[in-house]
């Protein structure tokens, strides 16, 4: 197996050794985790439009008379279909976002997921 096959899914890095560092100095790179968030609000929209309303089947009737026979109720019943269309949707606005210093205790003076 050569080296490259051992870490063909993981790239190799370059690494400087500390005893490689010149008298006049080297070359690092820090690292520092943030946290962002990107802040939406979402507000509902509902449009009805018109309603459009059928009859379904015949009306009934009843006829109630009163105790003393001197009047009579009478109730009328109709089935109605009632289709009412409405359009759903919301809009989105960003709001401000924001970032914040990852907790060091988290990170550990390192960044896994920088570089």
């Amino acid at each position: 197996m050569h080296i490259s096959e051992a870490y063909e899914h993981e790239p190799i890095l370059p690494y400087q050794a500390e005893d490689s560092c010149q008298p006049s100095g080297c070359n690092k790179i820090g690292t520092q985790c943030v946290d962002v968030a990107a802040p939406l609000t979402l507000t509902p929209i509902a449009t009805v439009g018109t309603a459009t309303i059928t009859c379904q089947g015949s009306p009934s009737a009843a006829c109630v008379t009163n105790d003393e026979g001197t009047s009579c109720t009478v109730t009328m019943t109709q089935r109605l279909c009632v289709a009412v269309p409405i359009r759903y949707s919301v809009t989105v606005s960003p709001d401000d976002p924001a970032i914040a210093c990852a907790d060091s205790a988290e990170t550990s003076g390192s960044c896994s997921c920088c570089m």
